[in-house]
């Protein structure tokens, strides 16, 4: 091989281990910064708590939520979660 092959083909990896460097360093950043980003759905003003959890057999189960001070009894399985009721809070 010649030294201008050589040269061409440093020269390609280099642009290519960049590129990538590249892409992973936006891919850390969008998981960092995930939800706080302004017009993002991803959760970031809606704190979410798990209050109860409890597992009726197979995949099924019952959760109580707080989403913003409202608690939610929720259905859990492997077909998705449904909204079963809201339920009082006692403060």
């Amino acid at each position: 091989m010649d030294t201008e092959t050589i040269s061409g083909a440093a020269s390609t990896i280099a642009s290519l281990l960049i590129i990538l460097g590249l892409l992973v360093a936006i891919a850390f950043l969008a998981r960092r910064f995930k939800g706080r980003i302004p017009g993002s759905k991803a959760g970031g003003n809606m704190p979410v708590s798990i209050l109860s959890s409890r597992p009726l057999g197979g995949q099924h189960s019952l959760i109580v939520a707080e989403v913003e001070g409202q608690r939610l009894l929720l259905g859990v399985s492997r077909g998705g979660i449904k909204l079963i009721s809201r339920l009082d809070t006692h403060e």
